[in-house]
């Protein structure tokens, strides 16, 4: 597993340093290889986007449906670390009124600024379980205790949420009913934003986080393979989560512990065994986003850094159990990055030797071809449009380049909490 991780991370370079190759290639060889390349990427992502259509006209014509709700036992893991004793009381309290027959179970995680005496004092006149540890030690060991140490016997499915968010009524039998299907064994549901309309940072991100669901997550749905279920709402059977466990608490990338995107490699170990993951678009919760730039910058290398390591971890086991995901993450998902870094190099020196091009020319048809790619933003979302053109912007002169960043420092085991980079 460690040499084929370690090639597998190797060969994204060879990807990337080769799109940089072939942008060069135009000055000495000519154009020939440049515009084949170009050409190719180009029906490489109209494939992609008709392959997302695809699925989403699959999904539309066939919903699926699953086995409603009755009495099954529900626990639910809530770890928490730093974060607002208001905000964790309002979340508490919003899983005890869900419908559900549950058991709460929030962790501790050694936070610093007093919010163990909200949850003490919650703990007294509340129906929720309590435990502090003592220092921080991480998501993974907050939810490897509370599996192997907490859980009632006869738990059948285990919810996991954040501290900072609210879940609708119906949110936790939604997001547990596929579980009922023997094949399924993981599920996700739908999130919004709390502060989407605090200002034009946070309507971006509301699209960002509506395109990630509705189109990505709702398409890998129709293959059962979800790639990440959201650690705002996610739920898994007890059987199979008692047994990846240690599995998960113990994950090492390239000989070094991980201890960030816990949650895509919780469900990699639901994938790698044979087993479907779900989106369940009708399980809402509510959380907030970061409202800086700051916030968001520092949020999305963390979460950059996980996707790759995630997504080689991916295509270590893929091949066997999931053939088309391997085939998505391996054409598309992962190396896609990398593979354009030519494209992003070219438009940088539009930009620099001839602006006017750019503006008139290059911008447009790239925002163009964009526009037809999350095509179903404005037949599906229509006032998120503005929130999309930004994003589209921002993407390209911003977060593409955390991908390059993300790629070389991947292991790198820095942690920025949610309560840091909403505070940023």
């Amino acid at each position: 597993m460690h040499r084929l991780q370690a090639a597998i991370y190797g060969a994204l370079f060879v990807v990337l340093f080769g799109s940089g190759a072939l942008f060069l290639s135009q000055f000495g060889t000519g154009l020939r290889f440049w515009e084949d390349f170009t050409y190719g990427y180009l029906v490489l992502l109209v494939a992609y986007t008709w392959y997302l259509f695809a699925l989403l006209f699959v999904h539309d014509l066939r919903p699926r449906r699953y086995q409603r709700y009755w009495r099954e036992k529900i626990a639910v893991v809530i770890p928490c670390y730093n974060e607002d004793p208001e905000l964790v009381e309002k979340s508490i309290r919003s899983v005890l009124a869900a419908a559900g027959h549950k058991q709460v179970i929030v962790i501790d995680d050694g936070s610093t600024n007093g919010v163990q005496e909200t949850l003490r004092a919650l703990a007294l006149k509340l129906p929720i379980v309590v435990h502090e540890f003592p220092e921080n030690a991480g998501k993974r060991e907050a939810l490897h205790f509370a599996t192997t140490r907490l859980l009632d016997d006869d738990v059948e499915f285990v919810v996991t949420i954040d501290s900072d968010t609210i879940l609708e009524p119906d949110a936790l039998v939604r997001v547990v009913e596929p579980l009922f299907w023997p094949e399924i064994g993981a599920s996700t549901g739908n999130v919004l934003l709390l502060n989407e309309r605090q200002n034009l940072l946070t309507r971006m991100i509301g699209t960002y986080y509506w395109v990630g669901l509705n189109i990505y997550k709702q398409a890998q749905s129709v293959i059962r393979s979800v790639v990440c279920c959201s650690g705002c709402l996610a739920a898994y059977k007890a059987s199979l989560l008692r047994e990846i466990i240690d599995e998960f608490a113990n994950q090492r990338f390239l000989g070094e512990r991980c201890t960030h995107s816990e949650d895509r490699h919780l469900t990699n170990l639901v994938l790698k065994r044979g087993f479907d993951v779900d989106y369940v678009a009708e399980a809402v919760s509510w959380t907030e986003t970061p409202a800086t730039l700051r916030g968001l910058l520092r949020q999305q290398r963390r979460w950059k850094r996980g996707y790759i390591r995630e997504s080689i971890y991916t295509l270590t086991y893929a091949w066997r159990v999931k053939p088309l995901l391997f085939v998505q993450i391996l054409c598309w998902d992962l190396t896609a990055p990398f593979l354009s870094f030519g494209l992003r190099l070219a438009l940088v020196v539009t930009a620099v030797g001839n602006p006017r091009l750019l503006v008139t020319t290059i911008l447009p048809s790239w925002i163009a071809l964009l526009l037809v790619r999350y095509i179903f933003v404005p037949l599906r979302a229509g006032r998120k449009l503005p929130g999309l053109l930004l994003y589209m912007l921002f993407y390209e002169g911003c977060l593409y380049w955390l991908n390059l960043w993300a790629l070389f420092t991947v292991k790198n085991k820095s942690w920025v909490t949610r309560t840091v980079s909403a505070q940023a």
